[in-house]
């Protein structure tokens, strides 16, 4: 019997589940939104799922910039997480952080932005004249 490339690269890089309870736990979250839709969708009819799914995708695109942990309170509170307190809330916040957070290194990592070196001051080497920007190699009318 033949398998596909993508199977059996699925089943090689599967983390596999050590007891059936982990199984559990990891589906846990999934399970109950589908058991409450369902609920809802034979109460009130399909649409209210519908909507709920569709704002619980608007409110999850919204992000903060990088490096800032986003709460996403208004996901949380159609799911009814904001009742709740979680080990997720207090433990392993990166607020809580011991090492500060780059926020200008982490958006040019995720732009693709190289840093540029800044110009040197008259005390470290020339300054540019005007609005030229100094090019490796040639020389400056200033400098000759």
């Amino acid at each position: 019997m033949e398998r596909s490339l993508r199977a059996a690269a699925a089943e090689a890089y599967s983390t596999p589940v050590a007891h059936p309870v982990e199984h559990i736990q990891q589906n846990w979250l999934r399970d109950q939104l589908e058991t409450k839709h369902y609920i809802m969708a034979q109460t009130y009819g399909a649409h209210l799922p519908m909507q709920i799914r569709m704002e619980l995708d608007i409110f999850s695109q919204s992000k903060r910039l990088p490096g800032i942990r986003s709460s996403n309170i208004a996901a949380e509170t159609i799911l009814g997480r904001d009742e709740t307190i979680d080990f997720e809330d207090y433990l392993g916040t990166p607020d809580m952080s011991e090492t500060a957070v780059d926020f200008r290194a982490v958006l040019e990592k995720k732009y693709g932005v190289a840093p540029r070196n800044p110009l040197k001051s008259r005390v470290g080497g020339p300054l540019c004249a005007g609005n030229e920007i100094p090019r490796p190699n040639v020389a400056m009318a200033r400098m000759l």
